[in-house]
Formats: C-alpha cells, sequence, structure tokens
C-alpha cells in the first residue's frame, strides 16, 4: 500500500464508536423524557381524580337541575302568611307564658272599687228646620178691583160705593131690575177651586169675561163686606200661603173659617141683595172645591 494512502480501518473503528456513544446518549435522553412524561401523567392523573373526588363531596345533588324563576305575582301568591311560617312549639311556649296565673299575692288582693263614668248631660238635638216654600195666592184674588172699590175708605160712602158697583156691572152686561141689577156669575165652589192653568185656558173662551166678574165681586165681597169690613180674612190667607200653608187648606181656615161653601155663598148673595145687586150663581160642571 502506499504510504500516503488513507486508512480506512481506523476511521471505521472510530466512526463506530461514536455511533455506540451517541446512540447510547440518544437512548438516555430518551428514557429521561419518557420517565418525565409519565411523571407528568401520573401527577395529571392524581390531580385530576383528587378533583374530582373533592367535587363530589362538596355538591349534595350531583344530577344537574335548571332552576325555573316565577314572576312577581306568583311569588306573591306562595308566600306564607306569619302563622304559618311560625313554629307550632315557639307559638305554644309563648301562649303559656302569656296565661300564666298571676302571683297569690295579687291573687288574694281585693279587687280595687271602680269609679262609675261620669254622665255628661248632653242638651237634647235642636228639631231640623223645614225650608219654607212661598205659595202663590189664588187666582181668584189675582184680578184688580175697580178704582173706586180701592178708594172706598178713602173719599166714597158705603152707598156712593155700591152706587159705582152697579154701574160698573152694568157696563159689563148685568140687565136693570128697576134700581137693582141682576148678574150671572160662577158658583163660589168651581170658583174657589179653579187654578192658573184653567184660568189661562179660560181666557180663551166666553167664560173669560164671567171669570173676571166673579172673581171681582168675590174679593170686593171678602175686602170690603164680609166679616165686619176689615178684610181680615184675606190678610190671613196671605200671610198663611206666604209661610208656605198649601191653598186649600188656607182658604178653609182663613176664608171659610168654619162655614162650607154653600155658607158663603148664601151670605154672599143676601149681603149684595141688600146692597141692590142679585147674583145668579151658574154652574158649568167644573171641579168643585171640597173643604
Amino acid at each position: 500500500m502506499h504510504p500516503l494512502a488513507p486508512s480506512c480501518a481506523p476511521v471505521a473503528l472510530m466512526d463506530q464508536a461514536e455511533v455506540a456513544q451517541n446512540v447510547r446518549h440518544r437512548r438516555g435522553k430518551r428514557s429521561f423524557w419518557t420517565v418525565m412524561r409519565v411523571t407528568i401523567a401520573a401527577t395529571a392523573a392524581s390531580g385530576v381524580t383528587a378533583f374530582a373526588l373533592w367535587l363530589k363531596q362538596e355538591t349534595p345533588h350531583p344530577h344537574a337541575a335548571i332552576a325555573m324563576r316565577e314572576s312577581a305575582w306568583v311569588e306573591a301568591r306562595s308566600l306564607k302568611s306569619p302563622l304559618q311560617t311560625a313554629q307550632s312549639s315557639a307559638l305554644a311556649a309563648y301562649g303559656l307564658k302569656k296565661d300564666q296565673s298571676p302571683p297569690l299575692a295579687e291573687a288574694s288582693a281585693p279587687p280595687a272599687a271602680v269609679a262609675a263614668p261620669t254622665q255628661i248631660a248632653l242638651d237634647p238635638p235642636l228639631p231640623a228646620q223645614k225650608k219654607t216654600v212661598k205659595q202663590p195666592p189664588p187666582v181668584w184674588l189675582l184680578t184688580e178691583l175697580p178704582e173706586f172699590a180701592v178708594d172706598k175708605n178713602a173719599r166714597l160712602s158705603p152707598a156712593q160705593t155700591i152706587d159705582r158697583l152697579r154701574q160698573s156691572l152694568r157696563e159689563a152686561g148685568a140687565r136693570q131690575m128697576g134700581l137693582a141689577v141682576r148678574f150671572a156669575v160662577l158658583n163660589l165652589s168651581e170658583l174657589l177651586a179653579m187654578d192658573a192653568k184653567r184660568w189661562a185656558a179660560s181666557l180663551e173662551t166666553q167664560a173669560a169675561n164671567e171669570n173676571r166678574a166673579s172673581a171681582m165681586l168675590l174679593t170686593f165681597y171678602l175686602q170690603y163686606l164680609d166679616r165686619g169690613g176689615e178684610g181680615a180674612g184675606v190678610k190671613a190667607l196671605l200671610k198663611a200661603m206666604e209661610e208656605g200653608m198649601p191653598e186649600e187648606r188656607a182658604v178653609r181656615e182663613c176664608i171659610l173659617a168654619g162655614r162650607s161653601v154653600e155658607e158663603l155663598e148664601r151670605e154672599m148673595g143676601r149681603v149684595f141683595a141688600e146692597a141692590g145687586v142679585e147674583l145668579q150663581f151658574t154652574r158649568r160642571g167644573g171641579l168643585a172645591f171640597r173643604p
């Protein structure tokens, strides 16, 4: 062999030695990392097992439950009363404590005298005052009297007043009977029962003149010829109706004054006849006054 030629055998030996060393070194590394991995896996498994055991002890219900929240109205209805929430044993103990009898010293003591309550004398309640409703005068009293009748007491004598009355009746259609006159008037029973509605309805009929004349003669008689000629009945009638007395009652108490309608009618006819005025009381079949 040439002296300068490279030797192959040592190189092969060296390469095999390095290879063996490298293999051992690699095997050592692999065994180290394998041990590390196993250790880490064992540690992790132990931790997971310990956590599972702890979680099982801390959780009373291993199965998951879904919490359902009810509305405010349902919660309010589900609330129990204080008596239901209180424990019966506590209530029983509280009742026994409240029912304990007082000590013997207090129980044996005589009861104290209880003073009678003082009675306060109260004034009797005042009666309720009724509201007075003023009544209008009767419709047959609203007719204006002739001027001579109003001024009778001032300027004319009774004889002159009767003469003026007869003249007024002749102008209204009275029949002359010598010195006297005869005049038809409505009977007092129907005249006293006439109200404002029937009076207004008669204004468009032939009975209007007779109604006005009849009312004038009745008012004239009550003012100047009845019961002394002082008009006491008319004054009492107007005062009573202003104080709220019904018309029917006021006429019965103040105008008739214990007389019937027929008696008043006879007295009126007699007094006018003595003064030269003959009255003929007619009937129409209307509503009659019932005293």
